[in-house]
């Protein structure tokens, strides 16, 4: 509240809003230390279900790098709590023990707190930690190898712009007379969002809300400068351009999730519930190709594992025992087959030899 009372005009952009709550150094959701995920937290990942997820990774990342000569050499960006990369890890190691021994496993995760728990559970193998691309950037200048993020995009902070009597305003977060958070919606002057609105194609609809990621945008950029030759595997949900315009996404895609429960009002609970939105699928591939990565795939999540021999991982069960670890491995299986809420958006990179020239 503070910052929106310093504010011009007692407002501040959905960005910073949104930095605030999950971001701030001490109030933050993300530097709270409480679990976020699974059962005890507000929101289930494909990691949080059951290790498979990682598992199935760690499968294809292994056949990658062995196909196309890649350097065994992976940043895992926004790695959470930890338990994705000790399963990708432990699978590593069981399926290859040479690359397992020559792997440079780098972890970028803003949060202390789940820096925190990642040490704890990696403690003893090569996980290299950085609190950001910047921190990375100054000990590895160039990145070969693999680059990969699971649910990283969705929680970059916004900017939310609307369309209303054809005239483009920012929807931005003041304090009404009773001290509660509300919209409050300023003609749109700020140039960078124009340009971006513009240069991704996106044309909106009469009372139409739209999302703008400035901030995955510059992260997309810098990352895709960084990367000399490798492959990047971005794990989100998302929407092209054309399934913005369905009716049904008109109010936009920025909504909360708190105790497992979806909260439509993004303004309530601030640092006390995940903020989300779906990324932009075309900007993606636009910015990626921009910067000479060729985009390569975009699967539904459930249909990827399933070509990558997802049920390879179905074990024989006792139909009197449902609650063994083999029913419960077998029900996760079942729930990851169907993920396809999630996409797999596959980008590489590779430098031109001579002979191509």
């Amino acid at each position: 509240m503070k910052e929106i009372e310093r504010s011009p005009g007692g407002a501040i952009s959905f960005e910073k809003f949104m930095t605030l709550s999950l971001y701030h150094e001490r109030y933050g959701y993300y530097q709270v230390n409480q679990p976020k995920t699974g059962r005890n937290g507000d929101f289930y990942t494909s990691t949080s279900v059951h290790d498979i997820f990682p598992r199935v990774m760690a499968r294809v990342l292994i056949a990658d790098i062995h196909k196309h000569n890649l350097e065994p050499f992976i940043v895992d960006a926004g790695s959470g709590d930890g338990n994705f990369i000790a399963s990708f890890l432990d699978e590593v190691k069981q399926k290859d023990q040479a690359l397992f021994h020559q792997l440079t496993y780098c972890v970028i995760e803003a949060s202390q707190y789940h820096r925190r728990l990642i040490k704890e559970k990696v403690h003893g193998l090569n996980v290299r930690m950085y609190s950001s691309l910047s921190e990375i950037k100054n000990d590895v200048p160039i990145l070969n190898g693999i680059l990969l993020s699971n649910e990283l995009l969705d929680a970059f902070p916004v900017r939310v712009v609307e369309k209303f009597q054809n005239q483009l305003y920012e929807v931005c977060v003041g304090i009404d007379h009773r001290g509660s958070f509300r919209e409050i919606y300023k003609p749109c002057t700020d140039a960078k969002l124009i340009k971006w609105l513009n240069h991704h194609d996106v044309v909106l609809a009469e009372d139409q809300r739209f999302e703008v990621p400035l901030i995955m945008s510059d992260w997309l950029y810098k990352t895709g400068e960084w990367i000399s030759e490798g492959k990047v595997y971005t794990i989100d949900y998302g929407y092209t351009n054309e399934e913005w315009q369905h009716p049904a996404r008109k109010r936009g895609s920025l909504r909360g999730y708190r105790k497992h429960q979806l909260m439509e009002d993004v303004l309530q609970y601030p640092g006390e519930m995940d903020l989300t939105t779906h990324v932009s699928i075309d900007a993606i591939e636009k910015i990626g190709i921009e910067n000479g990565l060729e985009w390569l795939e975009c699967l539904p999540q459930g249909q990827f594992l399933l070509k990558h021999d997802l049920l390879s991982f179905i074990k024989q069960v006792n139909p009197d025992k449902p609650f063994s670890n083999e029913q419960k491995q077998n029900r996760a299986i079942r729930w990851l087959a169907e993920s396809n809420q999630f996409l797999v958006m596959i980008q590489e990179k590779r430098q031109r030899k001579k002979d191509d020239a």
